[in-house]
């Protein structure tokens, strides 16, 4: 009779850094900026920190953090209140040009 045979199992190999996916993206206002006026819902999932599931069981529920409209069967997610939830819409103030200045010192 042959003893048993061992078999040694050697745990998966995980790799460094994965790279960042579309869920993982650093949002800045500038790149919400660039969105447009409006994005797709899954995108404004992703600004917000948010699952794709999330975000449809939130605006199903009516409960979403954002003002939004459905377009046919598609959501979309407008970015000035989306910029506005994350408090980074800032609003420039008025520059001065230098005649008005001058105009208005002696």
């Amino acid at each position: 009779m042959r003893p048993p045979k061992h078999h040694h199992s050697v745990p998966p190999q995980q790799s460094p850094d994965p790279t960042p996916t579309d869920s993982q993206q650093v949002w800045t206002a500038e790149s919400i900026r660039a969105l447009g006026a409006s994005t797709d819902l899954t995108t404004a999932a992703s600004v917000l920190g948010m699952s794709r599931s999330t975000a449809y069981k939130l605006i199903r529920r009516a409960a979403f953090p954002v003002p939004h409209f459905r377009v046919g069967a598609h959501y979309r997610i407008p970015t000035a209140p989306l910029l506005t939830a994350l408090h980074l819409l800032d609003t420039p103030a008025p520059r001065e040009t230098p005649s008005a200045a001058t105009d208005t010192f002696p």
